[in-house]
């Protein structure tokens, strides 16, 4: 039996005092100890490690504000490197918890509070949401932690990394992340009957498994296209330009004035090239400061809700078609993020789903 498959069980048996049996700690020496990175929430303090049934001298606890990771190469991450490598930690637990204070608190929320301690807006950094890492849904920051871990260059192959939800009333935990499992790329999509099936049906779907924010790290925003087009139109630029020159020699003043205007039609083309590009960029910080409720507020006004959508979960399979209402049911419902990648029917391209807000807000182009 695994040391998850354990505790899981052990947490089943929990007694009026919100404690598990104690794990057979022999029994499981290859596993142990435990590094665990829960949030620094005081009601944590009277249910670790009891509802896991390990005990503490088994249990590394590490601890920071909402239990995020927002870098593969973070501090944290160095925190937990240390804890595997120094202090002998076999397996890594992200543990989340139900009612979590920092997924209810709001940007605007966060700069009063912040306010109120002194601290004024101009000293704070520009992507607050990026910087304090506020989240939507409790059970999907557990998942992208987890995915953040798995990516990390400190973390070896052989550690697995868990994610667990925890009741903050009951103590019951829900296993959110299996870190034995290997992920591998789907070889081909899955029919919409399957998708049906394994989601729950054609009708009233289920809870996708292990949604979660997909690292779409290969997809780039609009200004990276632009930037691409900016480059052609300044070679273009350098080409009429010499041309320009040469003519001009050879006294080819007709030649020489058409490639001039050439010339001063591709500036022109160079500086909206150039004026696109900064409106992607706003558009790409806008996107990356979108709060959760903004982002369905947004879709919500502009999606046609009869048209059919395909995602990719974390498992990197595609799910559906499905209408844009469902898309919006599963958005509310935390059981997609702003990260999901999303295709619309009848497009070939792919895209975050916050890129599909963002396109609509500012009536971009999107992605074919």
């Amino acid at each position: 039996m695994t040391l998850f498959k354990a505790i899981l069980e052990a947490n089943q048996r929990l007694g009026s005092d919100r404690k598990a049996p104690l794990l057979d700690v022999p029994q499981f020496r290859g596993a142990l100890p435990l590094a665990a990175l829960t949030c620094i929430d005081a009601r944590l303090n009277h249910l670790l490690p009891d509802v896991l049934g390990v005990p503490e001298s088994e249990f590394i606890w590490l601890r920071n504000s909402g239990n995020i990771i927002l870098d593969p190469m973070s501090m944290m991450m160095r925190t937990l490197a240390l804890a595997c490598a120094v202090k002998g930690g076999r397996e890594i637990v992200i543990i989340g918890h139900t009612d979590c204070h920092v997924r209810k608190t709001s940007m605007m929320e966060l700069t009063d509070r912040l306010k109120a301690l002194g601290i004024e807006r101009s000293r704070l950094p520009e992507n607050l949401h990026e910087f304090f890492g506020l989240f939507a849904s409790e059970r999907q920051n557990v998942m992208k932690a987890c995915e953040t871990i798995r990516s990390s260059p400190l973390i070896g192959p052989k550690i697995p990394v868990h994610g667990l939800l925890v009741d903050i009333e009951t103590g019951r935990l829900e296993w959110v992340v299996n870190g034995y499992e290997t992920f591998v790329t789907a070889s081909a999509p899955i029919t919409v009957g399957a998708a049906a099936d394994e989601l729950g049906g054609t009708s009233g779907l289920a809870p996708l498994p292990k949604m979660a924010g997909f690292d779409m790290g290969e997809m780039k925003f609009p200004e990276m296209k632009i930037g691409e087009l900016a480059g052609d139109v300044k070679q273009t630029i350098g080409t009429a330009e010499k041309l320009m020159t040469e003519l001009k020699h050879r006294d080819l003043v007709p030649a020489w004035q058409t490639a001039k205007d050439l010339a001063a039609e591709v500036k022109e083309a160079a500086r909206d090239a150039r004026e696109v590009a900064h409106q992607a960029r706003q558009v790409a910080r806008d996107v990356r400061a979108m709060q959760p409720a903004e982002l369905f507020a947004i879709l919500s006004r502009t999606l046609d809700e009869s048209r059919k959508y395909r995602i990719i979960g974390s498992d990197q399979k595609q799910y559906g078609p499905v209408s844009g209402a469902k898309l919006l049911d599963w958005l509310a419902g935390g059981l997609i993020s702003s990260e999901t990648a999303v295709q619309m029917d009848g497009s070939k391209g792919w895209q975050k789903l916050s890129e599909l807000a963002a396109a609509k807000a500012h009536k971009l182009p999107l992605s074919r």
